[in-house]
């Protein structure tokens, strides 16, 4: 047996006893079968095991069926009769294979299935071929091979007989051009296709009209949302895609839509659901009118009552294949409004759930608003969160999802000047791809690009950069975004260092009145926001030589930063005490709070702002050498 044993067939084991080691015993017997013979023995041995397992329910072992028989590809194109049951094998198998996220193995199967159809298979199949080439599609989308995807769903809609068998199609064309960052195709598409589902899709919205809309179908909602309405579905397929187009519509509509007309179409799509009935693409339309309340309204109790509702309600339809889309929106309209480290790390899990699932497009949003979150929050050390934005690139060479990349790269700058003023570069990925028409007011890009100079600018020290961006933001970007109180909050503390220069009434007053919209933000978000609002106001308080109230509101500051594990906040809450006392002379204090700052940056990984402290305690070091 010692021959045996040192050629891998016969193991000994702990007994004594000696076994046949299968894996070699099997390649052993394969290998006395000719080259030119396996294919058939493999055909021969699928069509066993086919006839044997026909009409039953196998599970995975399908897919060893099909991938058997598949090996006679030839053989088979000889037998018409033979054909059309393996055509179904492997639309069986594709279909088990996209079910689990296996979408290059399903494209596989599919494609042989597609190759063993007649020429003439959409006048004598059409019913097979419809739904195989929709299958086809969704399996190349899914894989990246989008092109293909492109072509395949263009023969549907050049052959399909009717508009209700070119609806799925249609859909995801439309999402295939929102991945590519082709947006206005996008929206062309399901404006096309409302139009010709008896819509009427305007070309100008009156703003007047959108105003108006606003709060006529916040009284429909009211007054028809609860149990019995919750009961009704909305039977009328085809009124079911229309709600479904126009949430895709809506989406793209953000991108490059003033904001009025975003609103006109979000409520038109609640409407339909009032008046109709509920479906699973009714939760995305609340969803989407939420959002209008808050950007366009700033009626956040309002908007999270809504949001909330729609998340509920998508929990009734199971909507896992939605579930990326809604998260995305509802971190989007209100997840400021809840703590934000949850927030992170929920938009995280549902960029991998997108992903397997073959959504990768909303995958990567989620992915860029997790990431957003994230720098906000200090949820995570900033070199980790690098080394996360760029695993995200590098996918998104794979999955060329262009909007997610602009707005990763955008991300993925800020985090660099925040560790190290932009050396910290792993990958080339200094420049974000894209122009953009700063005048465009449509052009949703512009708004978070200015938030990201304010909070670049902000911790590098470039009081008049960040003034100058801050009011680009402003001017843009609606009071009742997130984005729109991010700024105001770095605004106030950028003005709050100019009057400790000089005093202006002027700027005094807006203070006061950035400090009033921060209390606001409090009664909606205290976990996010109270720490802020202390902060600004001991900074007011230690200007107006209110010195007890400021110093209290220093060190409650510090501590609701820390409640919150906004590591970053708090060091900055403790820099600016330190900066305090040290102008009050009081050196003992300023130096404890500068360690405490210096400790925060460096657990936040911000070597720029380590750095800017370590030169405050290098001063005290001076000091005392001196002494």
């Amino acid at each position: 047996l010692k021959r045996a044993v040192a050629d891998g067939f016969v193991v000994k084991n702990q007994e004594g006893d000696f076994k046949f080691v299968h894996d070699k015993v099997r390649e052993a017997a394969y290998s006395l079968i000719p080259e030119s013979d396996k294919n058939q023995f493999h055909y021969n041995l699928g069509k066993v095991l086919h006839s044997v397992c026909d009409g039953k329910d196998v599970g995975d072992t399908i897919l060893l069926i099909a991938t058997q028989i598949n090996h006679g590809k030839e053989s088979m194109l000889k037998d018409d009769e033979l054909c059309f049951p393996v055509v179904k094998l492997n639309m069986a198998a594709g279909k088990m294979a996209i079910d689990s996220c296996r979408h290059k193995t399903a494209y596989a199967y599919l494609e042989v299935a597609s190759s063993l159809l007649p020429n003439d298979h959409w006048e004598s199949h059409y019913y097979i071929s419809l739904r195989l080439g929709f299958m086809m599609a969704s399996a190349a989308n899914s894989s990246c091979r989008y092109d293909d995807a492109e072509n395949i769903l263009r023969r549907i809609l050049k052959e399909a007989r009717c508009t209700k068998d070119k609806l799925p199609s249609y859909f995801l064309l439309s999402q295939i051009f929102q991945a590519q960052g082709k947006v206005a195709d996008a929206y062309d598409t399901c404006s096309s296709i409302l139009t010709q589902l008896g819509e009427t899709i305007p070309e100008t919205v009156d703003p007047e009209e959108a105003v108006a809309i606003i709060p006529e179908t916040l009284r429909k909602y009211d007054r028809a949302y609860g149990d019995d309405w919750l009961g009704k579905k909305m039977e009328d397929c085809t009124l079911r895609y229309v709600v479904r187009f126009y949430g895709q519509m809506i989406t793209s509509a953000f991108f490059i839509k003033l904001p009025h007309v975003v609103s006109y179409f979000a409520c038109k799509a609640v409407q339909l659901s009032l008046q109709n009935g509920v479906c699973q693409y009714t939760p995305l339309s609340f969803l989407q009118l939420s959002n209008v309340l808050i950007r366009s309204w700033n009626n956040v109790p309002c908007a999270h009552r809504i949001a909330k509702n729609a998340m509920a309600l998508s929990e009734r339809f199971n909507s896992t294949d939605q579930m990326a889309e809604l998260s995305l929106i509802f971190n989007n309209t209100v997840g400021h409004l809840e703590w934000l480290h949850p927030r992170a790390q929920k938009l995280r899990a549902c960029f991998h759930s997108a992903l397997s699932s073959g959504n990768a497009n909303m995958g990567f949003l989620c992915a860029t608003q997790s990431i957003f979150f994230s720098i906000l929050s200090g949820e995570k050390e900033l070199n980790s969160l690098l080394k996360e934005i760029d695993y995200y690139l590098h996918l998104l060479e794979t999955y060329k999802s262009e909007v997610s990349k602009k707005y990763m790269l955008c991300a993925r700058e800020t985090v660099s000047i925040l560790i190290d003023k932009g050396e910290a570069n792993s990958i080339e990925a200094k420049e974000y791809h894209g122009h953009w028409n700063v005048s465009d007011p449509g052009d949703k890009f512009l708004d978070t690009f200015y938030c990201h100079q304010v909070l670049r600018n902000f911790w590098l020290g470039y009081d008049e950069r960040c003034r100058h961006f801050a009011y680009k933001g402003f001017a843009r970007i609606r009071q009742g975004s997130y984005l729109y109180h991010i700024i105001r909050f770095y605004y106030g503390l950028n003005l709050l260092e100019m009057l400790k220069k000089k005093s202006i009434i002027s700027k005094h007053r807006e203070v006061v009145e950035v400090i009033e919209s921060m209390k606001d933000a409090v009664t909606h978000a205290n976990a996010n926001n109270r720490n802020k609002l202390e902060l600004l106001e001991a900074e007011l308080h230690g200007l107006d030589a209110r010195h007890n109230k400021a110093e209290a509101l220093y060190d409650a500051s510090i501590a609701s930063a820390k409640r919150s594990k906004f590591i970053h906040e708090q060091g900055l809450a403790c820099e600016r005490a330190g900066l305090y006392y040290k102008k009050m002379g009081s050196m003992q204090n300023a130096l404890a709070y500068f360690q405490q700052a210096h400790a925060c940056y460096k657990d936040w990984g911000s070597i720029v702002r380590a750095e800017v402290i370590q030169r405050e305690l290098d001063c005290f070091n001076s000091n005392d050498n001196n002494l």
